[in-house]
């Protein structure tokens, strides 16, 4: 009689990242992955962890970018991927994590316009992308379109969302030296919902903490993450709070990379 329990799907999962990494190895030219455990508070107010595997690939000549994702219990997947080239300094690339608009690090509060296949073209310090309802059935159903410009530290970015017409605007700092931090952050304004947010992120040594709101809250969630290397791990403790639930949750994270 043949018995299915998880372990014996566990093993499947693991002997086929063993298999697409071997692969990748002989096709590809670079292959990095990380193995992570996270651990967080439940709703009960236990503490529950979660096993992850990614496994990202790169072509030896550039081109293409793939990254594989498992959880424990869980099969082996393409999480994201990218095909690009260069063409005399115009830069044409298809795939699943390409969106061009800013962001910070909690991103509670900012508006994140939603891009999942899309075509970027980018010159320069310039980006456009072009995203699609449904590339699988049909490519020229174009759901949004997301262009950004760097200048310095500095990136101004939009989204046009051509079904609903509406706009959102951002803008993000990569930071200024103050001392031993820096200091930068993040804004965006949803003109459809006329709505203000923002987001101010410092950093100092293996600290990274941050604040953000918007025009209606100004103080709405809070955090932090600690990150250090011990031995042949990299170790992350941090926690997030939010002023209006008054709920503190709090994280700690272990991975190894390979």
């Amino acid at each position: 009689m043949f018995f299915y329990n998880n372990k014996e799907k566990d093993m499947r999962s693991l002997l086929a990242i063993i298999f697409a990494t071997a692969f990748a190895t002989t096709a590809f030219g670079d292959v990095a992955g990380e193995v992570s455990l996270d651990f967080a508070e439940t709703a009960s107010g236990d503490w529950g962890g979660t096993l992850g595997v990614d496994v990202d690939v790169t072509a030896a000549a550039g081109g293409v970018a793939l990254g594989f994702e498992a959880a424990e219990g869980g099969d082996l997947t393409l999480d994201t991927w990218t095909v690009d080239t260069d063409l005399n300094g115009l830069g044409v690339a298809m795939g699943n994590d390409n969106g061009v608009f800013v962001g910070a690090e909690g991103e509670q509060t900012l508006a994140a316009p939603a891009m999942t296949e899309s075509v970027k073209v980018t010159v320069g310090d310039a980006a456009v992308a072009m995203g699609f309802t449904d590339w699988n059935s049909d490519i020229t159903d174009i759901s949004n379109i997301q262009g950004s410009y760097a200048m310095g530290n500095v990136t101004v970015a939009g989204d046009y969302n051509l079904d609903s017409e509406a706009m959102v605007l951002g803008a993000e700092h990569a930071g200024i030296a103050l001392g031993a931090a820096n200091i930068g952050g993040a804004m965006t304004y949803d003109l459809d919902a006329e709505k203000f947010a923002f987001e101010g992120v410092a950093k100092t040594g293996g600290i990274t903490a941050y604040l953000n709101g918007d025009q209606d809250d100004a103080l709405q969630n809070i955090g932090g993450e600690y990150a250090w290397t011990l031995g042949a791990a990299d170790v992350t403790a941090g926690a997030a709070y939010n002023f209006d639930s008054e709920e503190l949750t709090p994280t700690v994270g272990v991975s190894f990379s390979f």
